[in-house]
């Protein structure tokens, strides 16, 4: 029976799964990455006295996943994901700062969208350098298509 279980939980994490707005996947032959949880808190410096009950629920949701583990609530380590107040990355020059650029707020969808908006940055990069400035569209491999003023950091002003 254990075998069994092993080889499902193999089989299982081959492919990313989703249970309870949780999210588990592999990152290696012994080891897997449960996400998902969040909680408001405020800044780093503020949260350090505030109690979470993050490691308590990943822990709940490692050993449901997993009985045979030793998983402990002393190894669930916690994240603080910048999110931007609509939701969306923000990604693109500052206008008001020249030179400066930014790529964040994407919250706990960093992993889902880095690589797309990275290709935004690039493009934002790119024009800067040589010295396009009516570009109103982002052009991401796959015929996709972002506004550049949804993501811009001077939405916000």
């Amino acid at each position: 029976m254990q075998r069994r279980l092993r080889q499902d939980i193999h089989n299982l994490l081959n492919q990313p799964i989703k249970i309870d707005d949780m999210y588990c996947s592999s990152v290696g032959a012994n080891m897997a990455r449960i996400a998902g949880f969040g909680e408001l808190v405020g800044y780093r410096d503020k949260a350090t006295n505030v109690p979470s009950l993050a490691p308590k629920v990943l822990t709940r949701y490692g050993k449901t996943l997993f009985p045979e583990s030793n998983i402990k609530e002393a190894n669930a380590l916690q994240c603080f994901r910048p999110l931007s107040p609509d939701d969306l990355p923000i990604v693109g020059a500052v206008r008001s700062v020249p030179g400066v650029f930014v790529h964040s707020g994407h919250g706990t969808l960093g992993w889902t969208l880095c690589l797309a908006t990275s290709e935004c940055l690039a493009a934002a990069l790119t024009d800067e350098i040589i010295g396009i400035d009516t570009q109103k569209i982002f052009h991401l491999p796959g015929d996709v298509s972002v506004e550049r003023a949804r993501l811009s950091p001077d939405r916000f002003l």
